[in-house]
C-alpha cells in the first residue's frame, strides 16, 4: 500500500504544470526571437516606400533616406519606346534641360570613358530655396542576358565648371535609373532621386513637398521626348553592348 501511494504522488507531481520557473533555454530562445522580429521590422520600415502620387500613368513614392531630413523619391511609369532611346535621353547632356524638372541649363563637362561621363545642371527653385547648380557623375551598367540598364549618378567637383556665385552649388544628391526592357518599344522607367537643396530656414516639410515633383514631371517630359526623332537617331551612339 505504501508502495501504491507513493506512485500516485509521483504521479500527482508529474501531472501539475511546472511553477517553480521556466527553462533557461526557453528565455534565450524568446529572446533571440524577438531581437530577430525587431531587426526585420526595422530594415522593412527603411525599405518601405509611401504611395503619395498616382497620376496620368505614372507612381510617385516616397521613403526617408539615410542620415538626412530630406525624402527619397521614386518613380515609375512604362513608356512605349524602345530601351536604346530611352538610354540616349538620360545620356544626352545638352537635352537635359528638357528632361529634367526645372532644369535651365545642362551641358556635357566630360565626354563617356569607361561606362561614365560627367555632366552639368542649373535647376529653377522656388522663393525662398533659390536656384541650384550641380555636377554629376553618371555611370552606365548593361544586364546583357536580361537586356535591362541601371544608370546611376552622383554629385562630382570639377575645377573646369567653378561655382557660380549667383547660384548654390549642390553637395548632395544622387539618382538612379532603372529601365526594364518589356518589349521591342516598350520600357519601364524606375527613376529614383534624392536631392538635398541644403537650405536652412525652410521647413523640411516643404522642401520634400517640391522634390515630389520632380521624378513625376521628370518623368512626363521623358515620356514627351521620347516622341522626338533626335533621340532614335541617337540611340545607336549611346547603345551599350
Amino acid at each position: 500500500m505504501a508502495h501504491e501511494s507513493l506512485v500516485k504522488e509521483r504521479l500527482a507531481a508529474e501531472s501539475k504544470p511546472c511553477i517553480s520557473g521556466t527553462p533557461k533555454w526557453i528565455h534565450i530562445f524568446f529572446l533571440l526571437t524577438l531581437i530577430s522580429v525587431c531587426i526585420s521590422q526595422n530594415l522593412y520600415a527603411e525599405d518601405e516606400w509611401k504611395l503619395v502620387k498616382n497620376a496620368d500613368d505614372i507612381e510617385v513614392y516616397v521613403r526617408p533616406y539615410k542620415n538626412s531630413n530630406i525624402n527619397e523619391c521614386k518613380g515609375i511609369i512604362t513608356i512605349p519606346a524602345s530601351i536604346d532611346i530611352i538610354y540616349a535621353i538620360i545620356s544626352y547632356a545638352p537635352l537635359h534641360k528638357k528632361l529634367m524638372h526645372t532644369c535651365y541649363e545642362s551641358f556635357l563637362v566630360r565626354p563617356w570613358e569607361k561606362g561614365c561621363q560627367v555632366h552639368y545642371f542649373a535647376f529653377t527653385a522656388p522663393w525662398p530655396i533659390g536656384n541650384r547648380d550641380l555636377l554629376y557623375e553618371t555611370c552606365a551598367k548593361f544586364d546583357r542576358e536580361k537586356g535591362n540598364m541601371v544608370v546611376t549618378s552622383r554629385v562630382v567637383t570639377d575645377a573646369s565648371v567653378p561655382v557660380n556665385g549667383k547660384l548654390v552649388r549642390v553637395t548632395d544628391s544622387n539618382n538612379t535609373w532603372i529601365l526594364e526592357k518589356l518589349g521591342t518599344d516598350k520600357t519601364r522607367v524606375i527613376y529614383r532621386n534624392y536631392f538635398n537643396p541644403e537650405v536652412k530656414y525652410v521647413p523640411k516639410k516643404i522642401v520634400n513637398l517640391i522634390c515630389e515633383d520632380v521624378p513625376f514631371y521628370t518623368l512626363i517630359n521623358m515620356r514627351n521626348l521620347a516622341k522626338e526623332p533626335i533621340f532614335k537617331e541617337l540611340a545607336p551612339k549611346y547603345r551599350l553592348e
